[in-house]
């Protein structure tokens, strides 16, 4: 899957390129599942853990080997192969992954970043839940909610949401400030129609460049990793999972996009490609090496994910690190009260050795191994059973207080995360999403049309999917 804003664009650099970007840079490289390693002749010892990341950057590679040989040393006579860290490019991962199931010879535990459900209901991941009720960390009432139904389908749990990237509004008070508005987070606009009026007093062109942005209407670089998100706060939903039926279409999700392209009209010209062509607009330096404007200060707001407190200070020298997050706003047919997650998932695949040990490292991480992962990579842990903890690049370049004020944020919003990443034909919904997103913000067709359009597809790939 190219999952969403982990795709490789020309026009961005989002999370899949952060972490994607360095694959192959781990402690070792997958390279095809016909390559070393994935031969189902390949000696397979009980004793021996198995464990595969989709990649990541050294340090995230590096963590993990950590957490691993941790574990080990807490089971009488287990060792473990070095971690298997991303393959030789980058969107490979679960094809290789399939590829070694389909041999009979998968690593027995497995990071996702992609949903658990479209695998599990291709009969390529084990089912949790009974090894989940004998657990000590992994209980279901241990996860939040809305996180744990990107894993559920069919009565079955197909992975754990060991840790996950919060989406939230990130903003620069400076900026309300300097124009003698309030800038708490509790005083921020609270609608979209709000939002809305408030950039526009933050946008300024020269010519045909985008030089100031306030907040950019969802959807201006095609990625639809949020829109579940906004289509809750509109009272809607992209995926029906107790219907098992898409509502891409619906009237909510029009009113949605329409929307989004009348700001578009009204404060950035219509012109999605002059908006992509001015700077990085998302927290990262776009496609073509232009500066991310948020950290020049010069946009007032953006939505991102946790990821990027990591990355924050990485993206050359910010003219400002006094930012702050906010809630999402609610749409003209809803109301505020979702936000939304991107997890890690770990998963076991079909077949492995060691599936029952492959358990145990899962549960082992969901509630201790993520306090390793968490002090060196900020990614939230998410069982409930984890204390709260501060990461320490927050209080490195902020403070201990700004720290603890920003977690408590944080973990209130990954408890009100919409429903996501739960249909089992994620990986084609997302791209019939992208491209619906690209036809409305281009106008290339409507919105009620490409939804129509991306709705029809995916139906039919879900029914298709459903009936084997």
């Amino acid at each position: 899957m190219t999952r969403m804003t982990h795709r490789i664009a020309a026009a961005r650099a989002t999370r899949r390129n952060v972490l994607r970007g360095a694959a192959g840079f781990g402690a070792a490289t997958l390279v095809g599942a016909s390559s070393a390693g994935f031969s189902p002749a390949a000696a397979r010892q009980d004793s021996v853990l198995r464990y595969w990341l989709p990649g990541g950057s050294p340090l995230f590679c590096e963590t993990h080997g950590a957490i691993l040989n941790a574990f080990v040393e807490t089971r009488q006579g287990v060792t473990a192969e070095e971690v298997q860290c991303g393959t030789a490019e980058s969107d490979d991962f679960i094809q290789v992954l399939l590829g070694a199931i389909a041999a009979k010879n998968p690593p027995d535990v497995t990071i996702l970043w992609d949903t658990p459900v479209s695998l599990g209901v291709r009969g390529a991941l084990e089912p949790l839940n009974e090894r989940m009720a004998a657990s000590q960390y992994s209980q279901l009432e241990n996860w939040p909610a809305g996180l744990l139904s990107s894993t559920q389908f069919g009565g079955e749990t197909w992975g754990l949401p060991v840790t996950a990237g919060v989406f939230t509004f990130w903003y620069n008070p400076q900026l309300l400030d300097d124009k003698g508005i309030p800038s708490a987070a509790d005083k921020l606009p609270a609608t979209w129609d709000e939002w809305r009026k408030l950039s526009a007093d933050f946008v300024e062109w020269d010519g045909d460049t985008l030089v100031k942005a306030g907040f950019l209407p969802f959807g201006y670089d095609y990625d639809p990793s949020t829109m579940p998100i906004w289509s809750a706060l509109n009272g809607g939903q992209l995926f029906d999972p107790a219907a098992v039926a898409y509502t891409i279409d619906s009237d909510q999700n029009v009113e949605m996009m329409d929307f989004m392209v009348a700001w578009l009209d009204e404060q950035y010209k219509g012109d999605i490609a002059a908006v992509q062509a001015s700077a990085g607009w998302n927290g990262y330096a776009n496609g073509d090496g232009l500066p991310p404007a948020f950290q020049d200060g010069l946009q007032l707001a953006m939505e991102n994910g946790t990821w990027l407190m990591g990355d924050y200070m990485g993206e050359g020298e910010p003219a400002f690190v006094d930012w702050e997050l906010a809630a999402y706003p609610g749409g003209p047919s809803g109301k505020p009260g979702f936000a939304g997650t991107w997890p890690n998932w770990m998963a076991l695949p079909k077949g492995s050795a060691n599936p029952d040990l492959g358990f145990a490292f899962m549960d082992y991480m969901g509630g201790e191994g993520v306090k390793q992962w968490f002090a060196a990579v900020p990614d939230v842990p998410t069982n409930t059973t984890v204390p709260p903890a501060n990461p320490q690049v927050l209080v490195d370049y902020r403070s201990e207080e700004f720290a603890t004020r920003t977690m408590e944020f944080i973990r209130s919003q990954a408890n009100i995360s919409a429903p996501m990443w739960n249909s089992p034909v994620q990986n084609f919904a997302a791209d019939q999403l992208r491209r619906a997103l690209e036809q409305m913000m281009t106008k290339a067709a409507t919105p009620k049309d490409a939804l129509a359009e991306a709705q029809a597809a995916c139906q039919a790939e879900l029914e298709k999917a459903l009936a084997g």
